[in-house]
């Protein structure tokens, strides 16, 4: 047996061939002799994971060198040890499976979004709950009505909504604005696709540059030679067909666009989803259910197992066991097929109960990682054995966190949206001899996430105490307090008309009943007499004194005394 881990040697084959077994076998043990010298004077104490660290050790695993049956051979011995494993997060398997560029990451989000039902109820209410009633106030109350009248017409609303939903499932969310200049308004707002927008900022100073490269779609209805697209060529701009055909991409002017981004870190460029948190327990959910997949495919039927020759009287041949093959075969679809047989045959069903693996206990671990990553509290999103004395910490941090976004989209509406109109229309307003623009400002309605009757109760008191206003208690209701004093107006008079009717339908005879119509309103009847043109009209409990004519009749008032003569 030779040794196969020796290492060249000077020895040529031509010499190595004219030699004995004899002389072979000595040359190998002195060779091998010094080779192991050399080992030994090569070993030294050194600390783990330093360079110096030797991974030889003796007497572990032994090679051996024979070069003939001779007896006393030779044997050297050694051995490798590993160093221990140097951990680092970067070079987890399960990090090096995650998503390196942001547009895959983009798409794990949309994805996730779509198909799991924790993901889409955590971002729908971080998306809807905080903005759920948007209200614009101005002192100027002609500001305000004009700029009620702009959110209607770009449905202000559906926008803030879009971009909360891109900016808590994107990480960020990029509006644009479109500017008519007619009118000197906005006329729309588009929420840009993240996957398309490139953002540059310098390390020195905080100016970014926004510029949006060409999808597949702009890119053919600029190049394309079809009818269609030439027509709708006609309503994008020259300088982006321009950008377009040169293979540039197109710079975004900063007066039009937004970025809204939730930064991981405050010298971020770009904002990361708060999805990104939950990768790896969303990627072992997703593998756990896999593996309950290819099981329930496989648990479809229980397995039915015959056994022949069950008695030691009954030996069975090959023909009996194909025989009972095609028995069972032929009994598969016969609802009422029966088999007469001796006892040494037995038929059972063999199910997978207990034999299949038990994921419960990782899936409820998953969950309540899921719940703690998108910041999403159990009470609200199962109400599953929640109170409120055990959720009302993680309701109060919720609230805060709402809160630090609420500002963000009042500081975004009030600075980019309404304050660039407020200047084109001219809004300003001179206090203390100083020219100041007027801009609306945005006010959110209360975030109920305590416990309702408690806390109406509270407010209740602090009303009537005369320590909060009425109006605060409207807000915190989700109402209006002008809306709601408009509809009490209304309602009393309302209240009045129909009081006022009830007297008239007393005083009116039955046929005029009988013809008044259900659907219109009750008017009063005319009175019995018109006064004659020119006489004074009656009083309602002051008797009519009869008057005469000009001649002077019965009844006439007497004429008045003659003028007296002046003196001498």
């Amino acid at each position: 047996m030779r040794r196969t881990s020796r290492p060249p040697n000077d020895i040529k084959k031509i010499a190595a061939d004219k030699l004995s077994d004899v002389r072979r076998a000595q040359i190998s043990e002195a060779t091998n002799r010094i080779m192991d010298k050399e080992l030994d004077q090569k070993f030294y104490g050194a600390i783990a994971h330093s360079p110096g660290f030797k991974k030889q050790a003796s007497t572990i695993v032994k090679g051996a060198s024979i070069a003939s049956p001779m007896p006393g051979p030779t044997s050297t011995g050694f051995s490798e040890r590993m160093s221990p494993e140097i951990y680092s997060p970067l070079f987890q398997i399960a990090n090096l499976n995650l998503p390196r560029d942001r547009v895959t990451m983009n798409a794990w989000n949309r994805v996730f979004y779509d198909t799991h039902p924790i993901v889409r109820n955590a971002i729908n209410l971080h998306a809807s709950y905080p903005i759920s009633k948007i209200n614009i106030t101005c002192k100027n109350k002609k500001v305000q009505q004009f700029f009620m009248e702009m959110a209607e017409k770009i449905d202000l609303y559906s926008v803030v909504y879009g971009a909360s939903l891109e900016f808590w499932k994107m990480g960020e969310s990029f509006p644009y604005a479109e500017l008519d200049e007619s009118l000197g308004t906005w006329s729309r707002v588009t929420i840009l696709n993240p996957d398309y927008v490139h953002v540059k900022k310098s390390v020195i100073g905080n100016h970014t540059l926004i510029s949006l490269r060409p999808d597949a779609g702009l890119q053919r209805i600029v190049n394309s030679t079809a009818p269609a697209d030439i027509n709708l060529r006609k309503y994008i701009p020259k300088h982006i067909i321009d950008y377009v055909r040169a293979g540039q991409n197109i710079p975004l002017d900063s007066f039009n666009i937004s970025h809204l981004k939730l930064l991981s870190s405050p010298y971020d460029v770009r904002g990361t989803s708060i999805i990104v948190s939950v990768y790896k327990d969303l990627m072992l959910y997703d593998k756990l259910r896999e593996s309950k997949f290819a099981q329930a495919d496989g648990m479809i039927n229980p397995l039915t197992l015959a056994t022949l020759g069950v008695t030691a009287d009954y030996r069975p041949t090959q023909a009996d066991i194909e025989a009972f093959k095609n028995l069972l075969e032929e009994a598969q679809y016969d609802k009422d097929f029966k088999i007469v047989t001796h006892d040494g045959v037995k038929i059972e069903r063999v199910g997978f109960s207990g034999a299949t693996m038990d994921i419960s206990s990782d899936v409820t671990q998953i969950i309540s990682n899921l719940y703690s990553g998108l910041m999403a509290p159990k009470s609200i999103m199962d109400q599953e054995g929640a109170t409120y004395a055990s959720s009302s910490i993680g309701l109060e941090v919720l609230r805060q966190r709402y809160d630090i976004f609420r500002n963000m989209i009042k500081k975004w509406l009030e600075r980019k949206i309404f304050a660039p109109i407020c200047e084109i229309q001219d809004f300003f307003e001179y206090k203390d001899g100083e020219k100041r623009l007027i801009v609306p400002s945005i006010d959110f309605n209360h975030m109920n996430l305590y416990d309702m009757g408690d806390y109406m109760n509270n407010i209740g008191t602090l009303v009537g105490n005369k320590q909060v206003s009425v109006q605060t208690l409207h807000r915190s209701l989700g109402l209006s307090y002008e809306e709601e004093r408009r509809r009490i107006r209304e309602e009393m008079i309302d209240e009045q008309i129909f009081t006022k009717e009830q007297q008239v339908l007393g005083n009116m005879k039955l046929s005029e009943l009988h013809s008044l119509d259900s659907e219109k309103s009750i008017v009063e009847p005319p009175s019995q007499e018109a006064p004659a043109a020119g006489a004074a009209p009656s009083l309602p409990g002051v008797p009519q004194e009869p008057m005469g004519g000009l001649g002077g009749g019965p009844g006439a008032a007497p004429p008045p005394p003659p003028p007296e003569a002046p003196p001498g």
